[in-house]
């Protein structure tokens, strides 16, 4: 018998749908403040406004993959004092800055070609885009940070099967593993710190197979 469709099924399509329309969003942006400098000032001030947002893209590909990870570790109940959850979020806001870095080469390239004017509508075009990023990140925990939907080619739809027996066995030998190193911290047969430090260690093991997974 196939199985039928949940409502959470239509839902989570209809997420990434609209993660898809969100990241065409932010390529309009960019395409247009990419256009204006071809333009208005020709190409060598475009190819160097595209040399600003492609390295901006990449930081935020790495930035989202950290993001993910950390969602993960969330998920798994790691403690917020865990170093490896406080290594994430260091990296993802080190990440997140190199972006805003380079926006703001964008706005002083803007200003020195254009002026006070052309900067402030650079400003308020690069703001949108960081409010359309926002959301992005918002609906990827909503869909479990799955690709984005443009409607093209995706086919009928199809159950939503995340997990199986695989999963649960893993997840109650890592349960089961760090229950283990948990005992021996409290016995004194280990310290907290070495504890600590391969709790996270398998933790983060276990994100990373997640990720090999997808």
């Amino acid at each position: 018998m196939a199985a039928k469709l949940s409502n959470s099924d239509v839902e989570v399509r209809l997420w990434r749908l609209w993660k898809g329309t969100l990241l065409v969003g932010v390529v309009g942006g960019y395409a247009l403040l990419i256009a204006l400098l071809l333009v208005e000032h020709g190409w060598r001030a475009g190819l160097l406004g595209l040399f600003f947002v492609v390295v901006a893209q990449f930081f935020r590909h790495i930035a989202s993959d950290v993001d993910r990870i950390g969602w993960n570790l969330e998920r798994r109940g790691s403690d917020a004092d865990g170093p490896a959850v406080r290594q994430q979020a260091r990296l993802f806001w080190l990440l997140v800055g190199l972006a805003q870095v380079l926006n703001l080469a964008l706005i002083a390239q803007a200003f020195t070609l254009g002026g006070p004017a052309r900067a402030l509508a650079t400003l308020l075009a690069l703001a949108l885009v960081e409010v359309l990023f926002s959301r992005i990140r918002q609906v990827n925990r909503r869909v479990e940070f799955q690709q984005a939907s443009y409607g093209l080619g995706e086919g009928p739809l199809q159950p939503n099967a995340k997990t199986g027996p695989w999963d649960e066995a893993r997840l109650q030998r890592l349960n089961s593993r760090l229950e283990q190193l948990k005992a021996m911290a409290d016995a004194g047969e280990i310290s907290q710190r070495a504890y600590r430090k391969e709790r996270d260690k398998w933790r983060v093991q276990s994100v990373m197979d997640d990720e090999a997974r997808r």
